[in-house]
């Protein structure tokens, strides 16, 4: 009787040995996506990740591992971090383990920030599948294939001083009111008109929200003028967080802007919204701090392309030479004195 049981056993086990070997990795498939492509530094993002089981047969043992690089920042609880987590000085590791049956899948959820501006990939994910007995493991490794871009991150209201002062209380309101009695025509509400623009009576005939497109005093406009000098790279990297901090204000404040540069950010018509924010925002991401003309040219850029009543705001990491000529001439030759934010001056 005990030889039977034990020969039964031995059988069984021999079954479930074969059939976990015809399972392998082919029969897996592994998908990764990402909640964002624009991130800033600290800020979280989350990678989705899901391992499926296409096979009629289940699988015994799975692992996945994901291997990110020193310059991303987990945010997950401790519960998953002492469970889950190793860190080393190649990066971040996180393993799971499971059980698949038939047609499952196993999905999984992974909360990170990044540390500095910059485009990142995610790294190499590691899939394991084992035999019931462990005697035949096998491992694949590939890159996870997503990326994600880190713009540079806004400095703190009070530190653009001259946004608050120069700008918004001289050169915006001073010269870029609307005139009320000069009605042009009506258009669709689009959400970012204030209330007070709203035609209540064209609304009512039409059965939905109207405005009226007033005349202005001036071009209702600003243009950012990034001088991109690779020769301090600190510097550099201040400039470009102030000028995604300039280019935050005027959405919040809802006038139109452009970008002009002599380097790699390259030059982006007038525009405002979310779409024109994000292209401006992946642009200082995916910089590599690169100039291509001095700043001289620059300011033969924008005279090239001026325009009546628009703001100009120069953003420069320091005053270099040649840098004062240039803006004296962009102000002779503009209808007002240019607004200069020096990354050296607010740092100091």
């Amino acid at each position: 009787m005990i030889a039977f049981v034990l020969l039964c056993t031995v059988l069984i086990l021999g079954l479930v040995e074969y059939v976990s070997r015809r399972e392998d990795l082919r029969h897996l498939q592994v998908t990764f996506s990402l909640d964002t492509q624009l991130t800033e530094p600290g800020e979280t993002a989350t990678l989705r990740y899901t391992v499926r089981n296409t096979s009629a047969f289940p699988l015994l043992y799975a692992g996945l591992t994901l291997s990110l690089e020193p310059v991303f920042t987990l945010r997950e609880d401790e519960a998953f971090t002492r469970r889950r987590v190793r860190e080393g000085f190649e990066g971040t590791r996180i393993s799971h383990s499971f059980y698949l049956g038939p047609r499952q899948q196993f999905t999984g959820r992974l909360r990170f920030s990044v540390k500095k501006r910059g485009y990142y990939t995610l790294g190499r994910y590691y899939l394991e599948s084992g035999d019931f007995l462990g005697l035949r493991p096998a491992l694949r490794g590939e890159e996870i294939g997503c990326g994600i871009i880190c713009t540079a991150a806004p400095c703190s209201p009070p530190v653009i001083r001259a946004l608050g002062g120069e700008l918004g209380l001289v050169s915006v309101r001073r010269f870029l009111q609307d005139d009320p009695s000069m009605v042009l025509g009506y258009r669709d509400y689009t959400g970012r008109e204030p209330m007070k623009q709203i035609s209540w009576n064209q609304s009512a005939r039409a059965g939905r929200l109207i405005v009226r497109q007033n005349d202005f005093t001036t071009d209702r406009a600003a243009a950012i003028l990034v001088n991109m000098d690779p020769s301090r790279p600190a510097l550099m990297e201040r400039c470009l967080s102030l000028t995604a901090s300039v280019c935050r204000w005027l959405e919040r404040e809802k006038i139109p802007y452009s970008l002009q540069s002599n380097g790699d950010l390259f030059s982006l018509k007038a525009g405002l919204g979310s779409s024109h924010l994000f292209f401006i925002e992946r642009r200082i991401g995916l910089s590599r701090l690169t100039g291509y003309t001095g700043f001289p040219d620059l300011i033969d850029q924008a005279l090239a392309q001026r325009r009546s009543g628009c703001t100009y705001i120069v953003l420069t990491p320091y005053r270099g030479k040649g840098f004062p000529e240039a803006v004296g001439r962009l102000a002779r030759h503009t209808d007002q004195k240019p607004i200069v934010i020096c990354a050296e001056e607010e740092r100091a």
